[in-house]
């Protein structure tokens, strides 16, 4: 019986994802929400410093804010986003500007359409979440970044005796399947895709920035990362 059920969820939880984004693409940069995840974005493009020539992708990239910020410091490099919601990724196609040195694709976070060891960064913000296996999604982006590179992500996490209730809760208020995860789930996560994890960031409360680094393979062999 839970195998049977599996399945289902999974569709549940893309379905609920594509048509609750969808419905919010053409208003969603005017929303209250979108605010502070602006303002959380600007955040994450500040911590990761990315180089004027960096190769970097937004998994589950919206409208692109996070990827306009990310424009203004890589003036010579690649910038990939990608999004469940096609009305989303349209909505990123038609503002931001200079899209030759962008890559913007509609598609699933547990399958990235970009080969191994392609971009020097990642970063990811309130998708997460969102994703019925996110133990792939992790483990997707851990296989398209290079060696030493850094996966930047943000998202809700909810005290392990509160959350249960808690899901329940943002289940009712976002009308989609969803599951937002504990801080020690989070980090097993994060060691099994596999990532070296940097110490979790508290930006508000619920919300953490987790740092992950793909060890190149002397590093694995040492037993170390970045401290």
């Amino acid at each position: 019986m839970v195998a049977a059920k599996e399945p289902n969820r999974e569709r549940r939880m893309q379905g609920d994802a594509l048509a609750c984004f969808d419905r919010w693409a053409e208003e969603y940069d005017r929303s209250f929400l979108s605010r502070h995840i602006r303002a959380v974005q600007k955040e994450v493009v500040r911590t990761m410093r990315p180089a004027e020539d960096a190769i970097v992708l937004d998994v589950g990239c919206g409208t692109g804010e996070g990827i306009r910020y990310l424009a203004r410091r890589v003036k010579r490099g690649f910038l990939a986003g990608l999004d469940l919601s096609p009305q989303m990724i349209e909505v990123a196609r038609r503002k931001l500007p200079d899209q030759s040195r962008m890559d913007l694709k509609v598609g699933d976070a547990e399958q990235l359409p970009w080969p191994d060891s392609f971009f020097d960064q990642a970063m990811s913000t309130f998708t997460l979440h969102h994703c019925p296996h996110p133990d792939r999604a992790l483990g997707e982006i851990q296989r398209v970044l290079k060696p030493g590179g850094c996966l930047f992500l943000v998202d809700l996490v909810f005290p392990k005796p509160l959350r249960r209730p808690l899901n329940w809760l943002l289940r009712l208020a976002e009308d989609a399947e969803l599951e937002v995860q504990a801080l020690d789930s989070m980090s097993r996560l994060f060691l099994q895709a596999p990532f070296h994890l940097i110490s979790p960031r508290r930006l508000v409360p619920l919300i953490f920035l987790l740092v992950g680094q793909k060890q190149s393979p002397a590093a694995k062999e040492r037993g170390t990362g970045i401290a």
